[in-house]
């Protein structure tokens, strides 16, 4: 009886590598854009605004950790200054995202 639990455990995680190995597969696909997409000038504004308003709130985050205590005032800094860089080289990318070389996987460890 105990050695038949084990294998209906078996069976159900075997199931479970199978069904979330074709669900990254599917989901990696998914995630690529197009080829050659570019955003009309109205767009670009709109997404402009929307990644504005994200880096607002992302670096108001940054300053109550420092202001908590949680971090440095220097990191603070060096964080919304990264912050800054990426949010401009997201406006000369015309903010089209582009695909990253090695997208992550699901691996098989064994």
């Amino acid at each position: 009886m105990k050695r038949m639990k084990i294998n209906i455990i078996i069976l159900f995680l075997a199931a479970a590598v199978v069904s979330l190995t074709g669900t990254a597969e599917a989901s990696e696909k998914q995630q690529q854009p197009p080829a050659n997409v570019t955003l009309t000038d109205q767009q670009k504004k709109e997404i402009e605004q929307l990644e504005a308003d994200i880096l607002k709130k992302r670096k108001d985050v940054v300053s109550k950790y420092v202001e908590y205590g949680v971090l440095p005032k220097e990191r603070g800094e060096h964080i919304k200054n990264h912050m800054d860089k990426h949010f401009e080289m997201m406006k000369q990318n015309g903010f089209v995202p582009k695909p990253h070389p090695h997208p992550h996987k699901f691996e098989k460890r064994h």
